[in-house]
């Protein structure tokens, strides 16, 4: 029978950090990203801790961007990895204002930094011209394809109308231009957007899409949707519904159909949910689920507040990961530990 066994957890990095991924290295080594400062608000910068165990212990690296002032920039980035080895870190740079009664997102800009030595020194930023206005929501990392090609994955933040359009921004040589864009979800005037994505190539050529779906014209949560694309990013075959009531979906392939799904559920007990789902085109089966981390809190979303409001009191989210050696998979995600918002790594053992 299908199942999944925790291993063992413990913690990344605990300096009031959120939104981790992970890139595994040719020589073993894990690179984990994370924003600092803010939790998961992310008013700080980009850093970076290293593991040569598999990821049971992780040592502070660095700085991947820091955070400017005058004006006052933030940046949350993301990490992926090219087959030769360059580690990309991916995500918005936002320009923030401080006025009397809050600090506002004036405006934000796509970038992505590079490493060529495995994670140790990074470039400055370049700014990918997308073709669509921000502000944007960026939480997947650039997916590089099997031909080459790197996808930027974005969302639309505008004037409350949040994810009415997500797109990837295609480069055919290595970032050094931009000239294509390809629609993922896209609301068809309903009211319906597409937040928090994430994509993943699952065999040459065909790529996965999730989101969290949300009706922001009535302000409530939907059932988290897929997508599957057979030509590479640029055509996309849903939405198709998955049946499950979360948010934040994080793909990790597993071979054929089979896949390793960790989602965030935020109402009644909340927790992060693993499941073994087969997903082919509109058809998606969930084989196994359990709790990967156990909040131990309750909210529920009523009238007397808003999903925007429930959003500031949650404690925990944004689960990636990697599949390691054979049946062996490490998660991260951040959550607030004796007040303080931290990465937490677990090990999962596969059986399937």
């Amino acid at each position: 029978m299908p199942h999944i066994e925790i291993l063992e957890s413990g913690h990344v990095d605990r300096q009031d950090s959120a939104f981790a991924t992970l890139v595994r290295l040719d020589n073993g080594d894990i690179v984990c990203g994370f924003s600092r400062g803010g939790g998961h608000y992310a008013l700080g910068d980009t850093h970076c801790a290293r593991s040569s165990d598999g990821g049971r212990t992780w040592t502070y690296q660095g700085v991947i961007l820091e955070r400017e002032t005058d004006p006052n920039k933030t940046n949350h980035l993301r990490l992926s990895r090219t087959r030769e080895g360059v580690i990309l870190a991916y995500g918005q740079r936002d320009v923030r204002q401080y006025t009397q009664d809050s600090l506002t997102t004036t405006s934000s800009e796509p970038v992505v930094c590079r490493s060529t030595d495995g994670g140790w020194t990074w470039t400055d930023p370049a700014v990918i011209p997308f073709q669509i206005e921000g502000p944007y929501e960026i939480s997947n990392p650039i997916v590089v394809t099997d031909d080459g090609r790197w996808l930027a994955p974005a969302a639309t933040l505008h004037d409350g109308r949040y994810g009415e359009l997500v797109i990837v921004q295609e480069s055919g040589d290595e970032g050094a231009t931009w000239p294509e864009m390809h629609t993922v979800f896209q609301d068809p005037g309903t009211g319906v957007g597409y937040l928090e994505q994430k994509l993943i190539e699952c065999q040459p050529g065909r790529l996965i899409a999730l989101a969290w779906v949300q009706d922001f014209a009535n302000d409530t949560d939907l059932k988290n949707a897929y997508s599957f694309s057979a030509d590479g990013g640029r055509s996309w075959d849903g939405p198709h519904p998955t049946g499950i009531q979360g948010q934040t979906m994080t793909p990790i392939w597993l071979g054929d159909d089979r896949f390793l799904m960790l989602y965030n559920k935020r109402f009644g007990d909340q927790s992060i949910q693993m499941c073994l789902v087969r997903a082919a085109e509109s058809s998606w089966e969930v084989e196994f689920e359990d709790v990967l981390f156990d909040s131990r809190a309750r909210l529920e979303l009523t009238d007397e507040i808003s999903s925007q409001e429930q959003i500031r009191l949650i404690e925990f989210g944004y689960p990636m990961g990697v599949r390691l050696d054979g049946d062996t998979a490490l998660t991260v995600h951040w959550c607030v530990e004796e007040g303080v918002s931290c990465i937490r790594w677990t090990r999962l053992k596969v059986s399937w």
